[in-house]
């Protein structure tokens, strides 16, 4: 009998047929369960194989990716160690770097399986042949990411392959008639048609001369019907192919609102590909951060470096953060490559399966989209560039719950490749990094092409606002002002209100009573619902759980005095009321998850007001990163202390952001733009540094706070939920697990803080109470080890369904 080693791959088949495979479920099953291979699908079962195997006492039916395979079962216990070992020190080395995610331990993964009884061993039932096969650098990754994130191998690797690409849909094919490389001339003479379509035979074989055509196109041309084409395949005068139609991009990308297209680079933009000539080169592994402001020409740096990818013969990915910048994004790239790949949670399931097989298939030489993009199945990849990569979209908020730029980093170092980190805004992590790591550079783009000048920024202070006027007003008086001046002048405007719906709650006029979800602590929030405009007596009014998506009908008085009830906080609806009311003739549209149900939606918009036919957007975020419109000489922040609120030691660095990501909106050709930043805290330093452009300025100002408290870049954390719908079980089952994490914390070198349990910050959510734990650690190594220990103790399972585990967080509610 073998060793471990040689009978288990983690690549491909054995030499000699496997007779069992290990499988990796998609279910939150922490260990892979070994199968057996029955003679009827001897040698169709590979590394990376979707498949479908019996589960359960009850046999039921579950889907699962094959991870490895063996010819003998014995040793199995042993082989899966040295197989997840092999994976954790199969990459270069530097991906142990503590300062990019901490030394990553040897122990196993998971636990490992116990000695199998051979005759126990249920046999796999069905090999998806319609799924293509995980490839081995994806379950590497899926490896890393299971050992890193701390979530079953099998929900990670269901993960990656997106659920329309598990359907069996027919790719859309063309088919493609060429005359048999045995015609001849001679023998095309002798062929016979009839005289009905001699002359049309004698049409087709001029056209086919020149080379092969699609059949419907030889049809139209030659007059030959398509049934006297197949019968002269079938007697071998032609021949007919099918060919998979790649498609286009979906929706047909945004026009080039702004873009010039290939300017020449500046002295900043030529230092940034300077830097980066070493990385394509090799190609080797390295982090290039571009930090670029607003309109400094970041997407020319990527485009170019990717032009050098690609004419190397390799592929590219280009993350973004949110499905609104595709559609320009896409177009800028659909401008200078020839195939371009979209994929993102926007697209019908078809479009997604072919677009994922494009890109499988090499025909994709660029990918574009957003979190789950970095997963494309691309061979030969030369460059993986992320595009704002401070944007806290790429956090994933369930199992797994990965980073999509942490990732992309542990990929391009996998694939020993260069990535860029690209933003007007870093995360002050991808900053201390730049500063810090040796495999991070850092590269500035400080001024905007063409001698373009950064926006004027105004900021008005709110308070006095309101001690000058009666009456809720979203807009103050100063940009009311700037509103009309720039319309008049057929400029555009953006407007930013990062809130949807109408108001923010529901008051008593009289008591103390305010309006909350009956399921979660949190209140109701306004919605105006219906076909007429926002401002019309027609729509109605109703109010949501923004958590857990309860609506009801808004009450008509206060349930415990009867008196008046009055609605309160500001919504981009409410936003949209006013403008219409004080600008009748005003042209806009409102994008938000409310108004924007899909990626179509985000276009049309988009295209609307790149042609002229806006004059302003109103939105949430959305708007406020990547867009680039050559006419907006205007923006507004509505409420600029939104973010400031939350309970969150992000709250600063959100705001901050977001303030110079939407300013950057303004002034992009020509004339100097101007913003205006209302807001109640006109002394609070995030909002004077984004209002002055200053990110060293904040950055000096933030990281000394984080530093006192070992937050982000200077500690790591994991978070820890524990949920039961009795509160005094949930209180019990989070005192268990602080108790089983101290127990296991020490014996581990290092200092590992335990926070909690407390109630988090949204203590209740959808009927189900919620406390919380926080693990500090000044690194990420002792914090991984103390993890991987109470996993392999089985902790996954004793709290199955009540624990969820957040390595990183961004989101603290």
């Amino acid at each position: 009998m073998m060793d471990g080693d040689a009978n288990r791959t983690a690549t491909g088949p054995l030499t000699a047929v496997a007779r069992y495979a290990a499988v990796a479920v998609d279910q939150a099953i922490d260990r892979e369960l070994t199968y057996c291979i029955g003679p009827a699908l001897a040698g169709q079962v590979s590394v990376g194989s979707r498949v479908e195997v019996p589960l359960g006492r009850g046999n039921k039916s579950a889907s699962g990716t094959v991870v490895a395979l063996l010819q003998e079962v014995a040793p199995v216990a042993a082989a899966a160690r040295n197989t997840r070992q092999a994976a954790l020190s199969a990459a270069p080395a530097a991906a142990t770097d503590e300062s990019l995610f901490g030394n990553l331990d040897d122990e196993p993964l998971m636990p490992a399986p116990a000695e199998p009884v051979a005759a126990r061993f249920k046999p796999i039932t069905q090999v998806l042949t319609e799924v293509l096969p995980v490839t081995a650098d994806l379950i590497e990754l899926a490896r890393w990411i299971s050992h890193y994130y701390c979530c079953p191998l099998g929900l990670v690797l269901s993960g990656i392959v997106p659920a329309a690409v598990k359907k069996n849909i027919r790719l859309p094919s063309r088919m493609l008639v060429s005359l048999s490389p045995l015609s001849t001339a001679e023998s095309l003479s002798k062929v016979r048609t009839g005289k009905k379509y001699r002359d049309a035979f004698a049409q087709a074989c001029n056209l086919l001369a020149q080379g092969e055509l699609e059949e419907m196109r030889l049809a139209e041309l030659s007059g030959l019907s398509r049934l006297v084409i197949r019968r002269l395949a079938a007697k071998g005068v032609l021949v007919r192919r099918k060919k998979v139609a790649w498609p286009e991009p979906p929706g047909n990308a945004s026009p080039s609102f702004g873009d010039a297209g290939a300017l020449p680079l500046t002295a900043e933009q030529t230092a940034a590909m300077a830097a980066l000539e070493p990385l394509l080169a090799g190609p080797k592994f390295g982090v290039q951060v571009l930090h670029g402001v607003t309109g400094s020409g970041k997407t020319e740096v990527y485009i170019r470096a990717i032009e050098k990818v690609v004419a190397a013969g390799r592929r590219a990915i280009v993350l973004v953060p949110e499905i609104a910048l595709t559609p320009q994004t896409v177009g800028r790239f659909t401008r200078r490559f020839a195939r371009v790949a979209v994929l993102h949670s926007g697209l019908k399931g078809s479009q997604r399966h072919q677009q994922w097989h494009a890109v499988a298939g090499g025909w994709a030489q660029v990918v574009v989209g957003v979190r789950s993009a970095v997963f494309a199945p691309a061979a030969d990849i030369g460059l993986i560039v992320v595009d704002e990569e401070h944007d806290h979209s790429y956090k994933q908020d369930s199992a797994p719950r990965y980073h999509g730029r942490d990732v992309a980093i542990r990929r391009a170092q996998q694939l020993n490749v260069p990535v860029i980190l690209g933003s007007a805004t870093p995360s002050l992590e991808t900053w201390h990094n730049a500063h810090h790591n040796p495999h991070y550079r850092l590269t500035a783009l400080s001024t905007r092409p063409l001698g373009l000048q950064m926006p004027k920024v105004i900021t008005v202070d709110m308070k006095m606002e309101r001690l000058k006027r009666r009456g809720l007003h979203v807009l103050s008086t100063v940009l009311e002002a700037h509103i009309q001046r720039v319309v008049e002048a057929r400029k555009q405007v953006i407007l930013m209100l990062n809130r949807r719906g109408y108001a923010h709650y529901v008051a008593c006029a009289r008591c103390p009573w305010i309006l909350m979800c009956p399921h979660c602590d949190a209140t109701m929030v306004v919605h105006q619902v219906g076909d007429a405009p926002i401002d019309s007596p027609r729509q109605r009014s109703v109010v949501q759980c923004h958590y857990c998506l309860t609506s009801q009908v808004l009450p008509t008085a206060c349930p415990d005095c009867r008196s008046g009830i009055v609605q309160l906080g500001q919504g981009t609806q409410r936003a949209e009321a006013e403008l219409l009311r004080k600008f009748p003739k005003l042209r806009l549209a409102r994008m938000d998850s409310d108004a924007m149900r899909s990626a179509k939606d985000y276009q049309e918009v988009l295209d609307r007001f790149g042609s002229g036919q806006l004059d302003m957007l109103i939105g949430t975020q959305m708007i406020a990163k990547g867009l680039d419109f050559p006419n907006v000489e205007l923006v507004g922040v509505l409420n600029a202390d939104l973010a400031m609120t939350s309970p969150d030691f992000r709250a600063a660095e959100r705001t901050f952001a977001l303030i110079c990501q939407v300013a950057g909106r303004s002034g992009r050709a020509g004339k100097q733009g101007l913003v205006v930043v209302q807001t109640m805290q006109p002394e609070e330093p995030a909002i004077v540094h984004a209002c002055r452009h200053d990110y060293n300025g904040f950055v000096a100002d933030e990281l000394p706070h984080r530093q006192r408290f070992d937050y982000p870049p200077f500690g790591r954390l994991i978070r820890l939920v524990v949920s039961h719908k009795n509160d005094a079980k949930a209180k019990e089952l989070a005192a268990e697990l602080a108790a089983r994490v101290e127990t296991a914390a020490s014996g581990v070198d290092a200092v590992v803080r335990l926070l909690g349990p407390q109630a988090a910050p949204m203590a209740r959510l959808n009927e189900v109470f919620r406390q919380e734990l926080l693990l500090m650690c000044p690194m990420a190594a002792p914090l991984q080890k103390l993890w991987q220990r109470l996993r392999q103790q089985g902790l996954f399972r004793q709290f199955a369904g009540s624990l969820v585990v957040d390595v990183d967080p961004i989101y603290m509610m």
